[in-house]
């Protein structure tokens, strides 16, 4: 057992270092360190088996499981993001509030063989037991048969009129200023729009960056051929900067207080994240509970989507789903303001 634990506890060091070495990665430009800013994918993991490494010393009663506990205790206060405990709802009664709900439907599976759940029946019920003011749709298809009445103001965006997919905004409230950024040479999309509620007008952005490109499965990247996976990688990371940057100079230029939501195809550890929230606040950390996966990817829990505000608002509540016909799980928030 003695020697079993001494190679125990070298694998502990090798993962301790690797999680410690995770947090210069939210300032690791993907354009001037490719590969390694591709370790922020690993950051979850990482912090899975420190946590294993925590209850198996813990379970023979020995203080080497001080070097995880306090490298996870340093990851927890410097990500502040990969898990949060429930809070209590702000009770304050606001002038105005909006709830909002973004979801990436996976073209309402129009491709998948065999769904096990029906897109629209599934859509059409989450929308009458959330009722949002504001709908997020990324990889909206037109072939559907979802009621969208409720929500007399609609901006779609296609990403080739031929094709008919692309984006979406749905919205009880009128849509003014609508455009989208068009990224260049890919087929995701970011979406903006002016709302306009009673005498106030706030800025909403329909996040969709750069997709990974690859298959939902550990066995897919396995079998794969691993240089070519790191390339499209890095290219994805690449342009998932470069559409950042667009976005945030516009953001800049906005008169009205800002809410981003969608799916930003990275983590929360990454330099992606870091760049969009640095004026932000987002959703999920403010009310959010557990580690708030949205990214089905076997046993591997990603948080892929968000939900971003402004300091204008106040995040009254805020939603993980737990169920989905996609390969994301929706997420919902009410915001308040006076």
């Amino acid at each position: 057992m003695g020697l079993i634990n001494k190679i125990v506890y070298c694998i502990n060091i090798v993962a301790a270092i690797f999680l410690v070495v995770s947090f210069i990665l939210p300032y690791i430009s993907p354009k001037q360190f490719p590969t390694l800013s591709l370790l922020s994918l690993a950051v979850s993991p990482l912090i899975i088996i420190n946590i294993f490494f925590v209850v198996y010393w813990l379970v023979q009663l020995k203080k080497r499981l001080l070097l995880s506990l306090l490298v996870l205790l340093i990851a927890h206060f410097h990500f502040n993001s990969f898990f949060e405990f429930s809070s209590e709802n702000n009770n304050e009664t606001y002038n105005n509030s909006i709830r909002v709900l973004t979801y990436n439907v996976r073209l309402f599976n129009a491709y998948e063989k065999d769904p096990k759940t029906d897109a629209s029946q599934f859509i059409s019920k989450l929308i009458k037991e959330q009722l949002p003011d504001v709908i997020f749709v990324q990889e909206y298809f037109h072939e559907n048969e979802i009621d969208f009445t409720d929500y007399p103001f609609s901006f779609i965006q296609y990403n080739d009129p031929k094709e008919k997919f692309g984006h979406a905004l749905f919205s009880k409230y009128p849509l003014i200023n609508t455009g989208a950024f068009d990224f260049e040479d890919s087929n995701n999309n970011t979406l903006y729009a002016d709302i306009i509620i009673e005498e106030d007008t706030i800025r909403v952005y329909n996040m969709h960056l750069q997709s990974l490109g690859i298959k939902p499965s550990v066995s897919s990247l396995q079998n794969g051929d691993k240089e070519r996976l790191r390339k499209r990688l890095i290219r994805t990371f690449e342009k998932q900067q470069s559409q950042t940057e667009l976005v945030i100079q516009h953001k800049n230029n906005s008169p009205y207080p800002i809410l981003m939501c969608g799916d930003f195809n990275n983590t929360s550890f990454s330099y992606v994240y870091r760049k969009l929230k640095s004026d932000m606040r987002d959703a999920f950390v403010e009310r959010g509970s557990g580690i708030g996966t949205t990214y089905l990817f076997d046993f591997y829990p990603m948080r892929l989507d968000y939900i971003m505000t402004s300091n204008d608002f106040d995040i009254v509540e805020f939603k993980t789903h737990d169920s989905s016909f996609s390969d994301h799980f929706p997420l919902s928030a009410t915001l308040g303001w006076n």
